[in-house]
């Protein structure tokens, strides 16, 4: 057995990728029916007892072509006034390799509905969809296996709504003015026509192993290569019109394309309504490459996801999980990119596929699609999409519903922010991590945000974003100071009539976090900065408990954060914007959801050490005594429980921070404890103080900051 590397067979472009497939196919089934082939270094690789001149010689005068025909297409070559160079050297040839060829078209020239078609097009410039039909029924029963195998890739009947058309080969062999049949047939002529010593080797080495080669020729390519299709930086001028080709490349990118084979079934399909089962093909997403834009959604064709392997599988083998295309999230078929993706990150495809190169099928130039590139996905594990799955793709299908009913009326800053969750979502997928989970959670924030600032007397969504557990704090930490602070605020909890802290920072019902209220009810987040919107709340906060007689504290938290890390926050050494966009997005967090439970267990103790070891306000920690869910030990053992004082935030933040602290002493004084007897100035950063009271502290290791006896040498008191 000999290896052969076919280096002109590359993973990209999708022609490359076709040829590949081909090269497999016609040896298998005309010459070694043992060969197997596999993807390595970018390139197709095949084992067979052909080397590598003896491959060339099989090709050059052994390979006879698939019967390549679409009579129900105009310009297929069987109507008068189309090019039919191609179609009559076929006819006419005595040569034994395209005798299944020349069968099929005489067959096809003999029927009574072929005769009634060319009557139709010599007085009509188009066929009717009722002669089209009778012809593709007419195909599907009375042709060969051979030319049935490109009759499979290119057309599917039998779905409720007639014909249906792959998109690898177009609408049935056709794109725009292109007739790939025709194409076919002229370049079968151009190859074996000529002697094979007069250049067809050299084109043909070029095709399989990219050597260089003399004979290029000006025909049309379609869209499995766009680098070769033309037009502006194409060429050696600013715009090639007319680009020469390979005529190999265009044969077998289409024998390639016999292998992608289709049906119809409802497993495979992206609706439940019984949808063409092309392999690896899914809807338009208009995620993860660099000129997407929401329009490609409405007018791309299709993706297709190309598999590569890096294990030897005999033609049997490939065509069998080529047929299957299984891409499975969950227990329902992959509908999209996101889809597919999710498939490929929880191993929902085939086991021995090692990575996806995905294609975009879109309009470029005109009316005219190319095969655009996306990029390679690999096939791995990743434990984000399970979270994806079950926890966050329900609460987007029903935002995604909402959308869907506001129509044209839906406002460009949500569905703008919604396409850059799917962004996010992608980029999760693809390479994982910590950080990418943190992104998508700012993503989801800015989303969240959105809707806060929608009048909930207006269309909303039927319940608030959310059903998260605090996995995603787990899976979403990264060791950054943002992170934390963001996480621990969100998972402030109710108090009584006071609501958890989403009830201040958006309109939803303090008593049901999970629909929204009938007006503003506990909203508190205004203000010109991140720090006095804070700062807002904790005065809101205050004000409800006072007002609705809450025992306890409103400010018990599930989470609760060091000092040192909330220092970070004081000394301004913190992404602001990153940090409101975290607070959003860990509101859809349940944070009494038994999921959550051990997740908050571990980060309470992961979270017992501070992630630097900061100076901490002494200001600040004095006053954190007064707005702490924790009951505090006096000098007499006992456990001493403070109400927050409301005069301290308008103090704080109109900068009278002096003022503020000296209440603050007098009440724990008052209270039997020791506070700093320490006068503190005024400051521009009262705001920030302020603010940075909401955050919940390990009580513990707060007091060292702030009480008089047990004080620290690396203070700041000012």
């Amino acid at each position: 057995m000999s290896r052969i590397s076919l280096s002109g067979c590359r993973t990209e472009p999708l022609a490359g990728y076709l040829k590949g497939l081909a090269v497999l196919r016609l040896v298998a089934q005309q010459k070694d029916a043992s060969a197997k082939g596999w993807w390595a270094d970018d390139c197709f690789n095949m084992e067979s007892n052909l080397d590598q001149d003896r491959l060339i010689e099989f090709l050059l005068r052994e390979y006879s072509p698939t019967p390549v025909l679409a009579p129900w297409n105009g310009g297929s070559g069987f109507y008068s006034k189309d090019s039919q160079e191609g179609i009559k050297f076929i006819q006419t040839s005595n040569d034994e390799r395209l005798k299944d060829y020349r069968d099929a078209i005489r067959t096809i020239l003999a029927w009574p509905e072929m005769a009634v078609a060319r009557e139709c097009r010599a007085t009509k410039k188009e066929l009717t969809e009722e002669i089209k039909q009778a012809l593709l029924l007419a195909c599907r029963s009375r042709l060969g296996e051979r030319a049935l195998e490109w009759m499979d890739a290119a057309v599917t009947t039998g779905v409720e709504a007639g014909a249906s058309y792959p998109p690898l080969l177009g609408t049935g062999g056709n794109e725009g003015r292109l007739e790939y049949t025709n194409v076919f047939m002229r370049r079968v002529k151009a190859l074996m026509s000529a002697d094979p010593s007069a250049g067809g080797e050299g084109l043909l080495r070029n095709a399989l192993l990219g050597t260089p080669a003399a004979g290029l020729t000006i025909e049309p390519v379609g869209q499995h290569d766009p680098g070769h299709a033309g037009g502006f930086n194409q060429g050696a001028g600013i715009e090639q019109k007319k680009f020469p080709t390979n005529p190999w490349n265009f044969i077998l990118a289409i024998e390639g394309a016999i292998v992608w084979s289709s049906g119809v079934a409802r497993r495979h399909g992206v609706s439940t309504a019984g949808f063409l089962a092309s392999p690896f093909t899914v809807r338009p997403r208009a995620v993860g490459y660099t000129s997407s834009s929401e329009g490609e959604q409405v007018t791309g064709r299709a993706e297709i996801w190309t598999p590569l392997w890096d294990r030897p599988v005999n033609y049997r083998e490939l065509r069998a999980f080529i047929s299957e295309g299984r891409a499975d999230v969950g227990n329902r078929p992959a509908a999209d990119a996101i889809g597919f993706a999710s498939a490929a990150s929880s191993l929902g495809v085939d086991r021995g596929i090692s990575s996806f190169n995905r294609y975009l099928l879109l309009k470029r130039r005109g009316d005219s699609y190319i095969a655009l590139s996306a990029g390679r996905f690999p096939v791995r594990y990743r434990a984000e999409s399970d979270l994806l799955r079950e926890e966050l793709e329900p609460a987007l299908h029903r935002f995604d519903q909402f959308l869907r009913r506001l129509g044209n009326q839906a406002p460009s800053s949500l569905t703008s922010a919604r396409r850059q969750i799917d962004e996010t979502i992608y980029e999760l997928l693809l390479h994982g991590g910590a950080p990418r989970v943190k992104t998508l959670i700012a993503s989801i924030g800015n989303l969240e945000r959105l809707l806060s600032r929608r009048d909930p007397t207006r269309t909303m969504p039927d319940q608030p974003l959310g059903g998260l557990s605090a996995r995603w704090v787990a899976a979403a930490d990264d060791g950054s100071v943002e992170l934390r602070l963001a996480a621990a605020l969100s998972s402030i909890r109710a108090a009584g009539a006071v609501g958890p802290l989403r009830a201040n920072l958006t309109p939803v019902d303090p008593a049901n976090p999970r629909s929204w209220a009938s007006g503003s009810a506990q909203t508190a987040w205004v203000g010109n900065s991140l720090a006095s919107r804070m700062a807002s709340v904790v005065a809101r906060r205050v004000m409800d408990a006072e007002r609705l007689s809450v025992e306890g504290s409103s400010f018990d938290a599930a989470l609760t954060l060091c000092p040192e890390d909330v220092a970070a926050f004081l000394d301004g050494d913190v992404d602001n914007a990153l940090l409101e966009d975290l607070i959003f997005g860990f509101l859809c967090i349940d944070w009494r959801r038994g999921a959550s439970r051990e997740d908050i267990v571990r980060l309470r103790s992961h979270w017992s050490r501070p992630l630097s070891d900061r100076p901490v306000s002494r200001p600040w920690a004095l006053l954190k005594l007064l707005f702490s869910a924790s009951t505090l030990p006096t000098p007499t053992g006992e456990q001493l429980s403070l109400r927050s004082e409301p005069a301290i935030v308008p103090l704080l933040c109109a900068g009278r921070v002096g003022e503020a602290c000296r209440i603050a002493q007098r009440r724990l004084f008052v209270s039997g404890l020791n506070p700093l007897r320490v006068g503190f100035s005024d400051s521009s950063d009262g705001t920030r103080i302020a603010a940075a009271l909401l955050f919940p502290v390990q009580i513990t290791r707060l007091l060292r900051w702030s009480l008089a006896e047990t004080g620290g040498e690396d203070v700041r008191t000012t």
